[in-house]
């Protein structure tokens, strides 16, 4: 069991609605599906909303917004012309350079302007103990609401980022956030790393959408490892997909946790385990997320699957009908390349 408290989810599926410049009613429809969905905050890149300047005050409703700038320009000006109150200031510490200057000069910009400022470090996992101890030596000088560790591109390996976060945890007196990239397929991973280390708050999109951490991966993550009493939204999958259609974006049919064809079971052997013990073939119970185990007709399909089909259908076939119908099914798939659908199933049956 993973030993953390409940985690903060930041969002990052909203700004990238604003980086392909949705109106601000399309935002704030967007935020009111996020904030159905349990999700409470949410980043924007300032210098993406800048380009088109929609109105947030809707989105605002429902989410609270953080503002994402770069620590030089007018970055901190551009989150009060937003309406926000927060603001995450991007620096990378390689070659910082001056770094008590330049702090202190975005908290004072930040006090002026009546933000509240947390810092995003770029190369953070890169850097060594030594580097960490000396940046967090005067990072801890000033009140930043957090310390962002953002892996952007994707380079974490969980059994070092577990350590890592842990140790930036001891060293940073203020909490630490992590941006886990997906360019490696590694992001869920270095998210549940994090959540091993007792890292709490934690960047994530629906789907995964913008290359971030799959958000609905990361909640069952909490739940089933983390053993946290986590009430999911009903119809998870569902208004997922509603994300995903808003954004104009696909589901994949197997994508984890949320993918329309997860829970479907096709071969013999495998169909009839499923019915005797499903808890041994599914991790969690579909209507956790809003699914239904499905039974695919195809080639690999036996006896058992097909009984098990007719019957949620209320017909009960005889042992000749199931081998003549098995025939059928078996030379239908093959010929079609693909699984036989209900209603070819049943035209089978009724042309038999």
């Amino acid at each position: 069991m993973i030993d953390m408290g409940n985690p903060i989810w930041i969002d990052q599926t909203l700004n990238t609605a604003v980086r392909w410049q949705f109106t601000s009613s399309q935002l704030a429809e967007l935020a009111d599906l996020l904030a159905r969905l349990g999700i409470k905050q949410a980043d924007v890149c300032l210098d993406d909303w800048h380009w088109y300047r929609p109105d947030l005050a809707t989105v605002q409703n429902c989410l609270a917004l953080r503002g994402i700038t770069g620590i030089a320009g007018t970055g901190l000006k551009l989150a009060r012309q937003a309406g926000l109150t927060e603001v995450a200031v991007a620096l990378r510490v390689a070659g910082a350079g001056k770094l008590d200057v330049a702090l202190e000069d975005v908290m004072n910009q930040a006090s002026q302007l009546g933000l509240q400022a947390a810092l995003l470090m770029e190369d953070l996992l890169g850097c060594s103990a030594a580097d960490i101890e000396a940046v967090a030596a005067v990072v801890n000088k000033f009140d930043f609401t957090a310390v962002i560790c953002d892996d952007g591109r994707g380079l974490g390996d969980p059994f070092a980022v577990c350590k890592q976060m842990d140790f930036f945890q001891r060293k940073f007196k203020c909490p630490v956030e992590l941006r886990a990239g997906n360019a490696y397929g590694m992001a869920t991973a270095n998210t549940l790393a994090a959540m091993k280390a007792g890292v709490w708050r934690l960047a994530t999109a629906v789907a995964g959408v913008g290359g971030c951490t799959p958000w609905e991966e990361a909640l069952l993550v909490a739940r089933q490892l983390g053993g946290m009493n986590i009430e999911f939204p009903r119809d998870l999958a569902g208004k997922c997909q509603q994300v995903l259609n808003m954004l104009g974006l696909n589901m994949p049919e197997n994508k984890a946790v949320i993918g329309p064809e997860i829970f479907a079971h096709e071969s013999g052997l495998h169909v009839d385990g499923v019915n005797k013990a499903p808890e041994i073939y599914e991790p969690y119970d579909p209507e956790l997320v809003g699914l239904k185990r499905q039974l695919v007709i195809g080639k690999h399909s036996g006896s058992a699957a097909l009984r098990t089909k007719f019957a949620a259908w209320g017909i009960c076939l005889e042992e000749a009908e199931t081998k003549r119908l098995l025939g059928d099914v078996r030379a239908l798939a093959v010929s079609k390349k693909a699984a036989v659908t209900d209603e070819e199933l049943q035209q089978l049956y009724r042309s038999g």
